[in-house]
């Protein structure tokens, strides 16, 4: 029992060193220079793909940021090329692998290694005095998607909208408010009253005591 037990401890530790060491559905390229990121970081394209990393799949698009189990193989601001891809979509097409897409990669940029937020583990046996309390921060690696290699990319559509005409249209009367047309028919007034009442009302303003 003792030797199977052995065997057993030492086939979970390989199987799980074996998840998150270097394998052939990851891949490092290199470090990202200085001059590569223009040619690196690409606007938005509607694609979309499922990639899955160790034991969780992610449905990704182009610029998107993903958190996964830390990838200790890999340093911050190393290019990444994740070729075990379970679907690729666009607009117009659906590749769906069995269960991968052969000749699809994605491709992604280290940004940084985090912490998750911590996770209290409490245990407790009644009428035992039995309790024990231990947290747990689960190591992340943040990994940013630059490219989606394996399906025909859908060309940029550029929404022109239409110019505006220099010359302003000339506002009709009904849309004139306020002391605008109050202004306007005090002007009318004015005008077809006859000259020697005006000139006698502005004498009459100019007499009158302050």
């Amino acid at each position: 029992m003792a030797a199977q037990r052995r065997c057993l401890h030492s086939l979970i530790r390989h199987s799980t060193a074996a998840r998150f060491s270097l394998t052939s559905t990851q891949s490092v390229v290199g470090p990202l220079k200085e001059e590569e990121m223009d040619k690196v970081f690409q606007p938005y394209q509607p694609i979309f793909a499922v990639v899955q990393i160790g034991s969780h799949q992610f449905k990704v698009s182009n610029g998107d940021y993903i958190f996964a189990e830390k990838l200790k193989f890999c340093d911050v601001n190393d290019k990444l090329i994740l070729n075990k891809v379970l679907l690729l979509g666009s607009e117009n097409q659906t590749i769906i692998g069995r269960p991968i897409v052969p000749e699809a990669a994605v491709h992604a940029v280290v940004e940084e290694h985090a912490l998750d937020a911590k996770v209290i583990i409490f245990k407790k046996k009644r009428r035992k005095n039995y309790r024990r309390k231990n947290g747990h921060r689960q190591e992340l690696t943040k990994l940013r998607i630059t490219d989606i290699q394996g399906i025909s990319k859908p060309e940029n559509k550029v929404d022109r909208k239409p110019t505006k005409s220099v010359f302003k249209k000339p506002i009709p009367d009904c849309k004139i408010r306020g002391k605008k047309k109050f202004a306007i028919k005090k002007r009318e007034k004015d005008a077809a009253k006859k000259p020697e009442k005006v000139a006698a009302e502005k004498l009459e303003k100019v007499a009158a005591p302050a």
